[in-house]
């Protein structure tokens, strides 16, 4: 008979495996005190920051006051985002445009679910466990498989691994606004920042030569802009040399930077139960 995983519940859960986006400055803590209450926080770059009227790198410029910036910034949901059927990216605009006074977690029932079903990842998942039984195998890697058998299978005796690549919701291309970059993902988060793997539940079957384990992987990413963000993909003016994506782009960034309007750090969270055998 199959092991019932739910009976075997770790207190407190434990985090088994981080990643983390190796392109961060971490400087900002931004605690999740739901679901990492035993860990640092994790640290963000400067898109975590909002401020007043802070001069733009550059000439980047496409209006002054809020009215005028919020519907430009808008038009991104209508170069990125148009097959998001779910209305999450919508959702997660509304959430930056009614203008919070700090920084907060946006979660969403839709984004978790498109997300628990992408290639990318799925594959994440999968590298991340590593068992002999995963479709996809870190070779060579000291994962989260490997990390239980050194440890004997004994999960309390066990530390992180802080090795893993992060995931990016990234495929199909940006200039012909397809797959990621038509369903709202590209635009919502594009790259993770952070990754982390907490074990849930956990037992261990010596006669059958097996275990089974609950990992809730939970992914985080500012939704907030950043000088260098501004540089690549802004413009200077709204005028006909500049398309819609880059005045967006650069009306974003001045309500973050030049009318405080505070970043969402979104939060996705997929739940994953595994049967692997030791041998």
């Amino acid at each position: 008979m199959s092991i019932d995983c739910t009976k075997y519940p770790l207190n407190p859960p434990k985090v088994i495996a981080i990643a983390q986006d190796n392109y961060l400055t971490p400087k900002t803590p931004f605690p999740d005190v739901i679901n990492l209450q035993h860990v640092s926080a994790p640290k963000y770059g400067q898109d975590i920051t909002s401020s007043i009227n802070r001069v733009a790198p550059g000439k980047y410029d496409v209006g002054q006051s809020e009215n005028d910036l919020k519907p430009k910034m808008e038009k991104l949901l209508t170069v990125f985002a148009r097959g998001d059927k779910s209305g999450m990216a919508k959702r997660l605009f509304n959430a930056f445009l009614n203008k919070q006074s700090a920084v907060t977690y946006f979660d969403d029932y839709s984004l978790n679910l498109i997300a628990s079903n992408h290639e990318n990842i799925n594959d994440f998942c999968s590298f991340a466990l590593s068992a002999p039984n995963s479709p996809r195998k870190s070779i060579g890697k000291t994962r989260i498989h490997q990390a239980l058998e050194k440890s004997n299978w004994d999960i309390n005796k066990i530390m992180p691994t802080t090795d893993l690549g992060v995931p990016a919701f990234n495929k199909g291309s940006k200039a012909f606004a397809t797959e990621d970059f038509n369903n709202g993902l590209g635009l919502m988060i594009n790259g993770v920042q952070y990754v982390y793997v907490v074990a849930r539940n956990y037992h261990y079957d010596k006669d059958k030569n097996e275990y089974c384990i609950t990992l809730k992987f939970i992914f985080y990413d500012v939704f907030g802009l950043d000088d260098e963000d501004l540089k690549e993909f802004g413009a200077t003016s709204d005028g006909i040399f500049s398309s819609e994506a880059a005045v967006g782009i650069t009306a974003w960034w001045q309500l973050q930077h030049q009318h405080d309007y505070a970043p969402l750090v979104t939060r996705i969270i997929v739940e994953r139960t595994y049967k692997v055998p030791t041998k």
